[in-house]
């Protein structure tokens, strides 16, 4: 009979447990997987609709004519392999949090013991304990708030490595255009030195030029196109770096519509006012809430819980029903160490946010002034420098058009032209990568601060 109940409390623990079953990777196949990968039309469209649930403003996709930076932004969020990992991450807290708190599981004891001496006429002794825990003060309630925080604290984390791929795309996105733009400006200008490079080949066949003054524009023509050589280079290593970002394979064939515009996400009268809930300031909060719930849960530990041991002994063949209990004394240790540590950690806490906050407000401020001396460089070179050298070139040319070809005076003002077309490019893109880092410190319309459910 004993045993059948033996059996029977075996195979109901038996039940409850979970068994292993290993999961290893196929990296192989995953190669295989990532070479042939698209930027699934229909697959994107579903998450961005998805993410217009939330917020209507939101952006359709649509790449019949290309990839722009607003659908890149969808392709990233889905593809980037580093936003799957911190995932998956997140993931590990959610599971814990789902299961904090959980009653501990009881401890089963027995005991068997032999009597030497003839004076009972059964000399074997057995019992059994079930020891059991009661949540008297409350612990698992506080451990699991603890563990809730910190998966929200997780999910924050996730979130900002999110808006952290979509700031550095915005970026990637700007390097890409003006290296394309860049290529363009080398480009025309090669064309430009020989179209000139030929004016002066007929002039010094009529004796017009000397083949020394002809041959200044050749030479020109040359040294930039090993320029152009490198710039392609440049431009193709910037696409292979957004690729990276996308989460596409470097050999896809893939269109892209550079732009080096952008957009402030915030209006500069209430960027002070938002930088309370910027990204980087909303974790210094979360991680001050995780320590705060540490050390509440920490002080609570300094009150044992208490056990009770319901059990059954067998005496002289006769079976009695035992109670027992243990309830620890918090005189010598109570916890004092962790306490301490925790509390410390609070501290530390409030500090990081404290500082956060403080550096969010200088890098607004450096970002904010260097985008106005961006915006203003390209404001002149557009509005003067620019036109004044065209102007240059386009005299230069009439007189070329007369016979009366100046070497020197041509060949300064095409190169000066390009000079002046280039800086407005690396205005352009230094105004755009001061918005991106202006951007970066507060939340993109894609991504939201985690909610606390």
């Amino acid at each position: 009979m004993h045993s059948i109940r033996w059996a029977a409390l075996s195979a109901f623990l038996a039940a409850g447990c979970q068994t292993y079953a290993p999961a290893p990777v196929d990296l192989q196949a995953h190669a295989r997987l990532f070479a042939d990968r698209i930027p699934d039309a229909e697959l994107v469209r579903a998450f961005a609709q998805s993410l217009r649930q939330h917020d209507p403003a939101i952006h359709g996709f649509d790449v019949g004519d290309g990839l722009s930076l607003e659908e890149a932004r969808y392709v990233a969020l889905l593809f980037n392999p580093s936003l799957k990992a911190v995932r998956a991450q997140a993931a590990v807290a959610k599971a814990t949090a789902e299961l904090a708190g959980l009653w501990e599981d009881p401890q089963l004891s027995g005991s068997f013991f032999y009597v030497l001496e003839n004076v009972w006429q059964h000399n074997w002794f057995a019992g059994a304990y079930v020891a059991q825990t009661l949540p008297i003060t409350g612990r698992p309630g506080l451990e699991k708030a603890l563990a809730e925080s910190q998966h929200v604290q997780a999910l924050i984390e996730a979130r900002r490595s999110e808006a952290d791929v979509l700031n550095r795309l915005d970026a990637a996105w700007a390097r890409l255009s003006a290296a394309r733009l860049r290529v363009g400006l080398l480009a025309e200008l090669v064309q430009r030195l020989s179209d000139l490079e030929q004016v002066a080949s007929r002039l010094a066949a009529s004796q017009a030029l000397t083949q020394l003054e002809a041959r200044t524009f050749t030479l020109a023509r040359i040294r930039h196109q090993a320029d152009l050589v490198v710039a392609r280079g440049g431009a193709q290593g910037a696409e292979l770096g957004l690729r990276e970002l996308l989460g596409m394979p470097p050999e896809l064939e893939l269109r892209l519509e550079p732009s080096l515009s952008t957009t402030e996400r915030v209006p500069a009268a209430e960027q002070r006012a938002q930088l309370m809930q910027s990204p980087l300031v909303d974790l210094a909060k979360r991680e001050h809430d995780v320590a705060e719930r540490g050390l509440q849960l920490a002080i609570r530990k300094q009150w044992p819980e208490l056990w009770i041991q319901p059990g059954w002994q067998e005496e002289d063949a006769q079976p009695r029903p035992t109670f027992g209990f243990s309830l620890p004394i918090p005189l010598w240790n109570a916890n004092a160490q962790e306490i301490a540590e925790k509390r410390a950690a609070r501290t530390a806490a409030e500090e990081l946010l404290k500082q956060r906050l403080e550096t969010a407000t200088h890098a607004l401020a450096q970002a904010n002034s260097r985008r106005r001396v961006a915006a203003e460089q390209r404001r002149i070179i557009d509005a003067e420098l620019l036109p004044l050298t065209e102007r240059q070139v386009a005299d230069a040319k009439r007189l070329a058009d007369l016979g009366q070809l100046d070497t020197l005076l041509i060949l300064d003002a095409v190169t000066r032209a390009y000079e002046a077309q280039l800086a407005a490019v690396a205005s352009a893109e230094t105004e755009a990568e001061a918005t991106v880092e202006l951007n970066s410190l507060f939340w993109p319309s894609l991504t939201a601060p985690a909610k606390e459910e």
